[in-house]
C-alpha cells in the first residue's frame, strides 16, 4: 500500500440533494415498474445493474455503536468501498467519503482522511472486521421529469442476508437532481395509485443489524426543536410541523410490533401535537390546506385511541389489582377478557397503520411540510405575520390560550365531568403551545410554567382515565357469560372502588395544582427576553 497517496480522491461527498425512501411489497414491483406516471415521464432506456453491498464491522458491532458504517459494493467490476456517518433513519441525506478498494472486503489504508482512518482503527481496536450484513439487488435507475423537478428513481429488489437468515426487499428511492423537494412526495403520491408505498423509517442495514441481534426499533419521545433567537414566525412553525411528523414516523413501526405500549403512546402524542399546532397557527395558515389534515389527523388518533385506552387501563388499574389480590379468579377473568380486546386492538392498529389512508396521508403531510405550501395563499396580514419575529406572535398566542384556560377554569370546584373534560382540553393545548414556542424565550425563565402545565394536564388525565375505565368495564361486562358474572361481578366492584378513590386522590390534588399554575409566572411576559 505504500504505492498509495495519502488522501486518494474523492475525499468526500457532502450531502446536496433531497431523497425520498419508501418500502413497498416486492410483489408490488412489476405494477409499479408499468405505473403510468413512470412510462409518461422516464428516459427511454433505464439502466439495470446487480449491485452487492456488503456491509462490514467487528464481532461485538464496534463501528455501529462508535457511529459509523464501513460497506464495500460491488458495481460491475469495480469496488467502492464506502464510509458513512450514521444519522437519523428520517434524515433526507448522510455525509460520507468513499473511494475505490481492489476487491470486495475493506481496505482501512484506502480510506480518505489519516484522522478518520485513526479514528476508525481505534474503535475496531485491532478486532478483526467481518461481513455483518449483506444485501443482493437488481438496480434500476430512471430519470423522471416534472414540469418543475428532475428527480433520480431508484429501484431495488434482491435479498438481505444475515448470519440469521435472508429475507427479500424492495425499496424504492426518489433523489431530486435539480428542481423542487415537494416533488419528491408528489411524485411518491402519484405512484401510490399503482403500489401502497410507505416512506422509510430504517435504512436496510439497521433491518439487517435488527435482525441480526434481535434488536427491535423502540418507542421515540418528541425531540428537542432548535430555533433561532431572531426565528420568524415561519421558522417556528416549520421546526413544530417537523417535530410532530417525525415522532408519527419514528414510532410507526415501533407501534406495528405492538412490544411495547410506550410506543402507541408516542405516536398518539405525535399526531395530538400535530393537531393542536394545526389549531395554534391556525390564523397564519390557509383554511383549506388546514381542513384538508384536520379530519385525516381526527381519523389517525381515533384509530390509536382503542389501544392507548385499553393499554392505560390494564396497567394502570387491572395489572395493580391483580398483584395485590393474585388468586382472585373474577379479577384475572377480567383482566382475561381486557387482554383480548387489547389484542383486537392492536390487530386494527395495524391494518390502520398498513392502509393506503395512512401511507397517503405521510406522504401528504411531508409534501405539505417540503414544499412550505403554507406560502400558497393571498398576502394578508396574518399571512405576512409568517415573516416577523416569531417572539411578539408566540407571545400573544400564549396570552390567548392562558386566558382561555383560566376562563374554563375559574369555578373548577363545581365542575362535572364533562366540564372537566374541557378544562383538561384546554390544558393540553397550553401545554404544547408553550412547549412548541419555548425555544424562542430564555431556559431559565420557561421552567416552572412548563412544569405547572403539565402537573395540571397529568392530573386532569388521570381523572379522564377514571371514565374511560367505567367505560371499559361495561363493555368488560357485556362479554360474560352467565356463570363467569357473579365472580366477575364482585372483581368489578373491586375495580370500581379503586378507579373511584384514584379520583377522589386526584381531586384532591386540583386546587393545589391550580393553584401553582396560578402563581406561576408565564415566561413570555418576562422583560428583557
Amino acid at each position: 500500500m505504500q504505492d498509495l497517496p495519502p488522501d486518494p480522491a474523492p475525499v468526500a461527498r457532502a450531502p446536496s440533494r433531497a431523497r425520498l425512501r419508501l418500502w413497498l411489497e416486492p410483489t408490488d414491483l412489476p405494477e409499479l415498474r408499468t405505473a403510468r406516471p413512470l412510462q409518461e415521464r422516464v428516459e427511454p432506456h433505464p439502466s439495470r445493474q446487480r449491485l452487492r453491498t456488503v456491509y462490514f464491522d467487528t464481532a461485538d458491532l464496534a463501528l455501529a455503536r462508535g457511529g459509523f458504517t464501513l460497506r464495500v459494493r460491488r458495481l460491475g467490476h469495480r469496488h467502492l468501498q464506502t464510509v458513512q456517518g450514521v444519522a437519523s433513519p428520517l434524515a433526507e441525506s448522510r455525509s460520507q467519503v468513499e473511494g475505490p478498494v481492489p476487491a470486495l472486503e475493506p481496505d482501512f489504508e484506502r480510506i480518505p482522511g489519516a484522522e478518520l482512518r485513526a479514528h476508525l482503527t481505534q474503535l475496531v481496536a485491532a478486532a478483526p472486521l467481518r461481513p455483518i450484513v449483506e444485501i443482493e439487488t437488481l438496480r434500476t435507475e430512471q430519470a423522471v421529469r416534472t414540469a418543475r423537478s428532475e428527480i433520480r428513481l431508484v429501484l431495488d429488489e434482491g435479498q438481505l442476508r444475515t448470519s440469521r437468515g435472508a429475507v427479500p426487499i424492495a425499496e424504492v428511492e426518489l433523489e431530486l437532481v435539480r428542481g423542487q423537494s415537494q416533488d419528491l412526495y408528489t411524485l411518491a403520491l402519484e405512484l401510490q395509485q399503482t403500489a401502497l408505498l410507505r416512506i422509510a423509517t430504517r435504512s436496510a442495514l439497521e433491518r439487517g443489524l435488527g435482525q441480526l441481534t434481535g434488536a427491535v426499533p423502540t418507542p421515540s419521545r418528541a425531540g428537542r426543536i432548535e430555533l433561532p433567537d431572531d426565528a420568524t414566525l415561519e421558522q417556528t412553525l416549520e421546526a413544530t410541523f417537523r417535530s410532530c411528523f417525525d415522532q408519527i414516523l419514528a414510532n410507526e413501526e415501533p407501534a406495528r410490533l405492538g412490544l411495547d405500549p410506550e410506543s402507541v403512546h408516542q405516536l398518539r402524542v405525535g399526531v395530538r401535537r400535530m393537531r393542536s399546532a394545526l389549531s395554534l397557527f391556525k390564523q397564519a395558515l390557509p383554511d383549506a390546506q388546514r381542513r384538508a389534515l384536520q379530519p385525516e389527523l381526527r381519523w389517525l388518533a381515533r384509530e390509536l385511541g382503542r389501544a392507548r385506552d385499553l393499554d392505560v387501563f390494564i396497567e394502570g388499574t387491572l395489572d395493580p389489582l391483580r398483584r395485590r389480590f393474585p388468586d382472585d379468579a373474577g379479577i384475572k377473568r377480567l383482566a382475561d377478557e381486557a387482554g383480548e380486546l387489547r389484542g383486537h386492538a392492536y390487530d386494527a392498529l395495524r391494518i390502520t397503520l398498513d392502509s393506503m389512508r395512512y401511507a397517503e396521508l405521510m406522504l401528504r403531510i411531508g409534501a405539505w411540510l417540503t414544499g412550505r405550501a403554507w406560502r400558497e395563499q393571498p398576502l394578508t396580514p396574518e399571512a405576512a405575520s409568517l415573516f416577523l419575529p416569531g417572539r411578539a406572535k408566540a407571545s400573544e398566542l400564549l396570552r390567548k390560550r392562558r386566558r382561555k384556560l383560566r376562563r374554563l377554569g375559574h369555578d373548577f370546584e363545581r365542575a362535572n365531568i364533562d366540564e372537566l373534560h374541557q378544562l383538561r382540553l384546554e390544558a393540553k393545548k397550553l401545554r404544547y403551545a408553550a412547549e412548541f414556542l419555548k425555544p424562542l424565550f430564555p431556559r431559565r425563565k420557561r421552567r416552572p410554567y412548563l412544569r405547572a402545565t403539565s402537573a395540571l394536564q397529568d392530573t386532569l388525565g388521570h381523572l379522564n382515565d377514571t371514565s374511560t375505565a367505567s367505560r371499559l368495564l361495561d363493555e368488560l361486562l357485556g362479554r360474560l357469560d352467565e356463570e363467569s358474572r357473579p365472580a366477575c361481578l364482585r372483581a368489578m366492584g373491586f375495580v370500581e372502588g379503586w378507579v373511584s378513590r384514584s379520583a377522589e386522590l386526584h381531586l384532591e390534588k386540583l386546587p393545589s395544582v391550580w393553584r401553582k399554575l396560578e402563581r406561576a409566572r408565564p415566561f413570555w411576559r418576562h422583560p428583557n427576553h
